[in-house]
């Protein structure tokens, strides 16, 4: 066969011609001003998938602490060519959340070739393989973003592919402002203390409540400790406090003079984090008041230091403040396990508060964060009651965004990406340009008979 031949046969055999007079046909009938610009779209449709060429991880410093992360960049086959075409830094929640950079043979011998825009195809394969989680949800992150990147697809159309949902939906942002916890300089070892606007109100209204709450705190921490404040890795203020309800005197404090009033404008939510203040002893032992019986409870709680006393006197305090302040919700208010104890808070707070917990627990609603793959994570929110759910960022983010993508395209009826400081506030930006850009969107919680306040004016939607 000569070169002639070979020609004619290699053009038949990969249907060169039969596709260049088709394009050439479309072109003519369409003419657009972009000739050339058409035929690449149109010839792109025929080339081979990109694959996946390298799985590849470098140490880098964390925004937090002095610990070292591992950032993780996928490289590509495109066209014939090496494309390096996402890189991923994911948030962790333990400063013992460490990821091993052997790891990645196991990653790149199970997924070397595979087509990067197969998402679930790529996690289940990351699932079965032995490596730990935050080494599995950092793949199938930069997979994900290869994948969006690639097909040109904003981040938020590229989940909703993913997604059941029915159109984008703004949550009710939780914005953090005091945080103190077991760690912290007082006596009190209650988490930390956020706000929320009004159930319903449209986002920039809500945020610009938030927003307000937050500088009048700030400004009021600054003169009282001559510009000296100290913000906490959830974009809190980290302030010492003895008793809980000093976190919700602060902000009343601050906000003395502003037009915003607890409990119509916006509520107080609490993350006691209860786990880190529990202990368990035998059925029977430990103190109890004068008077009162042995609690048969075997957990105990220390909200403040010093002081363990059961559930049932956790409960009355909880139920005290709610009764006395403006709280909607509390977070980990109970050790998970603690399962008597949370039907019983719920029987006294049932109508006055919401109960969120970070695992999965009986008579709470859930808090939800991103872990394993993104598929896997998809597919577990999914199967929740999503309009009760705090889609909840990484206690050490380190600047990826995506999480604001997900927030409007789940359904969850809340977000929780802590205060305005630091990486965080990308966040909560990010949601911010997604609103404008798609016009006004529809409160989840409006579904809960909130009544949605209408926007000043319309904004056109734009195209991402």
């Amino acid at each position: 066969m000569d070169e002639k031949e070979k020609a004619v046969a290699y053009i038949k055999e990969n249907k060169i011609d039969s596709i260049l007079q088709q394009t050439l046909n479309n072109l003519y009938k369409k003419q657009p001003g972009n000739v050339f610009g058409y035929l690449v779209e149109e010839l792109n449709k025929f080339a081979v998938k990109p694959t996946i060429k390298i799985i590849s991880g470098y140490e880098v410093k964390s925004i937090h602490e002095d610990v070292n992360r591992v950032m993780i960049e996928a490289t590509c086959l495109v066209h014939n060519h090496d494309e390096t075409t996402a890189s991923v830094t994911i948030g962790f929640n333990c400063l013992k959340d460490t990821m091993d950079l052997d790891e990645l043979k196991a990653v790149n011998d199970a997924l070397q070739g595979s087509c990067v825009y197969e998402q679930e195809v790529s996690d289940e394969k990351l699932k079965a393989l032995d490596v730990s989680p935050s080494m599995k949800l950092s793949v199938s992150s930069a997979l994900f973003k290869s994948s969006t990147s690639l097909q040109n697809l904003p981040t938020y159309e590229s989940l909703q592919q993913h997604y059941s949902g029915k159109g984008l939906k703004m949550p009710t942002p939780i914005v953090s402002i005091i945080n103190c916890g077991k760690n912290g300089a007082g006596k009190s070892n209650m988490s930390s203390l956020a706000v929320c606007p009004n159930l319903g109100l449209p986002y920039e209204k809500s945020m610009g409540v938030m927003n307000t709450i937050y500088q009048a705190v700030e400004e009021m921490l600054k003169k009282k400790h001559h510009n000296n404040t100290s913000v906490a890795a959830n974009g809190a203020f980290s302030v010492a406090c003895d008793r809980p309800e000093q976190m919700i005197e602060m902000v009343k404090e601050a906000i003395a003079e502003q037009e915003l009033v607890p409990g119509s404008d916006f509520f107080f939510v609490l993350d006691c984090l209860a786990t880190e203040f529990h202990s368990e002893v035998a059925p029977g032992q430990g103190s109890a008041k004068k008077g009162q019986a042995q609690s048969n409870s075997r957990h105990r709680y220390d909200w403040i230091e010093g002081q363990l006393k059961p559930t049932e006197d956790l409960c009355d305090f909880l139920e005290s403040l709610v009764e006395n302040e403006s709280i909607v919700a509390l977070v980990d208010p109970l050790h998970h396990e603690d399962v008597e104890g949370y039907e019983a808070l719920s029987k006294k707070l049932g109508s006055k508060c919401l109960l969120f917990s970070r695992s999965a627990t009986p008579h709470s609603a859930n808090v939800f964060r991103l872990h394993t793959t993104i598929s896997h994570s998809i597919g577990e929110l999914q199967s929740q009651d999503r309009a009760a759910t705090i889609l909840e960022a990484a206690v050490y983010e380190e600047g990826e965004t995506l999480l604001a993508d997900l927030a409007l395209v789940s359904g969850c009826g809340f977000v929780m990406f802590g205060g305005f400081r630091g990486v965080r506030s990308g966040l909560y930006n990010r949601m911010s340009k997604l609103s404008q850009k798609r016009g006004p969107l529809k409160n989840v919680l409006s579904s809960w008979g909130f009544r949605e306040d209408p926007p000043e004016e319309d904004v056109p939607a734009q195209e991402e």
